[in-house]
């Protein structure tokens, strides 16, 4: 038996003594004296200590990964799960970019000059039905199919005509579409139960004086007021007809404005209660060419959400540390699909519209086996000392794949790891999520 390394024992200020396991996420108050003390025995060797007649304590420590046979059983378990995962293909996800055209000009778009004014052809959409019957066709439990852009809506036919196919097919599956929501108009809401869209996410950029100089139309007027107004419409929508339509709404923060996040927050949910809202955080990457003052490092992200709360009251951030594990995203995926509007495919978004980056298309098949192996493999952490050893690994899974695959292709400098590795850090994240449960369990009673 063994304490299990990634226990991670500190003293608050606030409230005393706390256990929080970075493998398992158990998170346990041990301010009782003779909690605090039989832990601390069993800490210092507990070979030595009597579980005897302590029989459903023991079974509480093993189930929370306190105590365990071995740390390296439950990494090893940790990765057999994500590899599980990864190499599944019963439930699919594919992402369409029906055309790489926007109808908007942000300066911090992440596609850049990779943006065309293609739009998926007859003939690309005939192959992507081919493709679609041959890879879904009586031989998945579900596809996730998420509508990406450029705009999506700017190809509102080839959305309606892709939909209608998989129905025609019976294939069962869920939609999802990322838009500017400039374009979401009372007759296009209309069709979304139709169409399968169960989630909706749409970007604003501050309150309406800051959005308007960032979110902008080519002729640089703003649109705050088109958004909001259409995400009016949506919202009573889904009231009027009791529709299970998730709407998350993104907050681009960057220096200048991470201190409107409260503000928007706040008109979000006063005027659309049934939408969510969380703060999209624009990193400054090697790759980044964009004059928007974007957070440097992660511990800059940490200030703000620590700010949010200490400042602004702003309870509803992640401040538990989310337990990525070692799952991994569609990139790391051998089975996932991403069809741009010429019929070429990728693995992560962030590669939408670089021609470097392609695995191939619907029509040659997945063809560069070396980069999908450099995703599928990059993420991993068997061989990386610097992640396999690190306290807060079953916290980050490794990190980002884009970012280690560029950092190792071009040489990149990106950080992909979690703020939380700074145990300063994580202490501060940790008894910010305890006040707030501690104040929720006070209100309820």
């Amino acid at each position: 038996m063994e304490w299990s390394k990634y226990n991670y024992i500190y003293h608050s200020s606030k409230h005393g003594y706390l256990l929080f396991n970075t493998l398992s996420g158990t998170f346990l108050d041990i301010n009782n004296d003779s909690l605090r003390s039989t832990l601390f025995k069993i800490k210092e060797n507990i070979n030595e200590f009597d579980f005897s007649n302590k029989k459903k304590f023991k079974d509480l420590l093993l189930s929370s990964a306190i105590i365990c046979e071995r740390d390296t059983y439950n990494t090893s378990l940790s990765k057999f799960y994500a590899l599980l995962g990864r190499f599944d293909g019963y439930e699919r996800i594919l992402t369409i970019l029906p055309t790489l055209n926007c109808n908007l000009a942000c300066p911090y778009c992440y596609e850049g000059t990779n943006l065309r004014n293609d739009k998926m052809n007859v003939e690309v959409i005939a192959k992507l039905k081919d493709y679609i019957k041959e890879q879904y066709y009586q031989k998945i439990k579900l596809l996730k199919l998420q509508w990406y852009g450029g705009e999506p809506l700017l190809a509102f036919d080839v959305i309606q005509d892709i939909s209608s196919y998989l129905t025609e097919l019976q294939i069962p599956y869920a939609a999802s579409i990322v838009t500017n929501a400039t374009l979401l108009t009372k007759d296009k809401i209309e069709f979304l139960s139709k169409l399968k869209i169960n989630e909706i996410q749409v970007t604003l950029d501050g309150v309406k004086q800051t959005h308007d100089t960032k979110r902008i139309y080519k002729s640089s007027q703003g649109t705050f007021d088109v958004i909001t107004n259409n995400l009016r419409i949506l919202h009573q929508y889904i009231e009027q007809n009791r529709q299970d339509i998730k709407v998350n709404i993104r907050v681009n923060i960057d220096k200048n404005n991470k201190d409107e996040y409260h503000v928007v927050q706040k008109f979000i949910y006063d005027e659309f209660p049934k939408f969510v809202v969380y703060p999209g955080i624009l990193m400054q990457y090697t790759t980044c060419s964009s004059s928007i003052p974007c957070f440097i490092d992660q511990k800059e992200v940490a200030s703000f959400y620590i700010e949010q709360y200490e400042k602004y009251s702003v309870t509803e951030l992640q401040f538990y540390p989310f337990l990525k594990g070692m799952r991994n995203c569609m990139a790391e995926s051998p089975y996932t699909d991403m069809v741009g509007p010429k019929g070429e495919m990728y693995l992560c978004l962030k590669d939408v519209g670089d021609k470097n980056e392609e695995i191939g298309s619907i029509f040659s098949g997945k063809t560069n086996i070396h980069l999908i192996s450099s995703y599928c493999n990059g993420g991993l952490t068997f061989d990386d000392k610097t992640c396999s050893d690190c306290m807060v690994i079953g916290l980050c899974g490794g990190g980002c794949a884009n970012i280690k695959y560029r950092n190792n292709k071009y040489q990149e400098k990106n950080d992909p790891c979690v703020p939380y590795k700074d145990m300063a850090i994580l202490e501060k994240y940790l008894d910010i999520h305890y006040e707030i449960i501690k104040h929720s369990a006070e209100d309820d009673e």
